[in-house]
């Protein structure tokens, strides 16, 4: 009987060196995987916070502005799209191109009754935020998206090139893009009146 106890008692000292000697191999593992967890957890890619945002600031009376520092709605352009859609949230229509480009379209998704915001991705980053008229009730002072061809010289000057382009594809309507590049906008007119305005990624000073 005392030889099976002895026997009981070494068995029992062997498990409880086996369980403390495994100990340190699963914290060893357990670190392992948080760290590769957090290595391949993407970061929120947002840059610096924007100098202006268009919902509360009316950038079309300052003297200068560069439309990499606007923001619409927490966003910018060279934003990511993790980013956009930590703000955004999804959008009402994505439409998808060749090349990596994307269009993302948002209206009742963030409370508007027609496509207000048009967001263009390009690869994965923000190159161009779109704003329509339905969005106009979101900014404030001189802002806005509907204005005239006369009302757009009188604000900016001569833009800095004029661009047309067909209303769709093979359409013999045409469209005006007014291009001011050192500020990084650009106006879409069709007959002398905005349809739109858009931040474009820039890498100019603003004037």
């Amino acid at each position: 009987m005392k030889k099976i106890i002895k026997k009981v008692k070494k068995s029992t000292r062997k498990v409880v060196k086996s369980k403390v000697s495994i100990f340190p191999i699963i914290l060893v593992l357990i670190i392992i995987a948080l760290f590769a967890f957090i290595i391949s957890t993407p970061n929120n890619i947002s840059s610096e916070d924007a100098k202006y945002e268009i919902t509360d600031v009316d950038i079309f009376s300052l003297d200068s502005f560069n439309a990499n520092d606007v923001s619409v709605m927490g966003l910018k352009v060279g934003d990511r799209t993790q980013t956009l859609l930590e703000i955004l949230g999804s959008p009402d229509l994505q439409t998808d191109y060749s090349g990596g480009i994307s269009t993302l379209e948002y209206s009742e998704s963030i409370d508007l009754e027609e496509t207000g915001l048009i967001i263009l991705l390009d690869n994965g980053v923000v190159k161009r935020i779109t704003l329509k008229e339905p969005f106009n009730e979101r900014l404030t002072g001189n802002t806005k998206a509907n204005y005239t061809k006369e009302e757009i010289y009188s604000l900016f000057g001569v833009p800095e090139e004029v661009l047309r382009m067909p209303l769709k594809q093979d359409s013999s309507l045409m469209l005006k893009s007014l291009q001011y590049y050192s500020k990084g906008i650009e106006f879409t007119l069709r007959r002398g009146e905005a349809l739109s305005f858009s931040l474009n990624l820039n890498d100019q000073e603003s004037s």
